[in-house]
């Protein structure tokens, strides 16, 4: 919880990312409070009436993976709509001719996301969900301890450098609006 909310507002990208890997846990430990709280809760530093609420966290995560069905894969529905809310604002930027930086990056990942389409097997996902799926990918295969071909690692860079826009972009946006522009 405090570490997403602090994500959250720095950058998109990295709290999809955190969430898909609390996500993860949730379903290692087969959706448990109790090792949860052995495992992350207790772990942190802070009063006991935070840790409630920390605790409440999860228990809701867990609570909403199980209405929405996606104990064994697959995103909530809020991580779902901030992914597709990424891919319009990536569309948005690639119409717009005066956002030559991102047309750049986009063109240097274009390649790596067919490729990476094809390879997971999702042909019908979207260019950002793609390059969020592949650094998902990445952290899972380092957490497993394997290794990574450089031309892996390349790709990831193109995905990394795509999104890391994309999320400054996103702030600016949600800046504007709350500044009332």
């Amino acid at each position: 919880m405090i570490i997403a909310e602090q994500k959250r507002k720095e950058n998109i990208i990295e709290y999809i990312i955190y969430i898909r890997q609390i996500q993860d846990i949730i379903r290692a430990v087969d959706f448990d409070i109790q090792a949860l709280d052995k495992m992350i809760i207790n772990e942190f530093t802070v009063s006991e009436k935070i840790k409630i609420k920390i605790r409440q966290w999860y228990a809701d995560l867990i609570i909403s993976m199980k209405e929405q069905k996606i104990e064994k894969e697959g995103d909530l529905d809020f991580i779902n709509s901030l992914i597709d809310s990424l891919e319009n604002l990536h569309n948005e930027l690639l119409s717009n001719s005066e956002e030559y930086k991102h047309a750049e990056l986009y063109r240097w990942a274009k390649p790596n996301i067919e490729e990476f389409r094809v390879l997971s097997g999702k042909t019908q996902s979207s260019d950002i969900r793609v390059c969020i799926d592949a650094l998902h990918s990445l952290f899972l295969l380092r957490i497993k301890k394997e290794n990574v071909s450089d031309e892996t690692m390349q790709a990831m860079q193109t995905f990394s450098n795509l999104l890391a826009h994309i999320a400054l972009k996103f702030r600016e946006k949600e800046n504007q609006i709350s500044a009332g522009f």
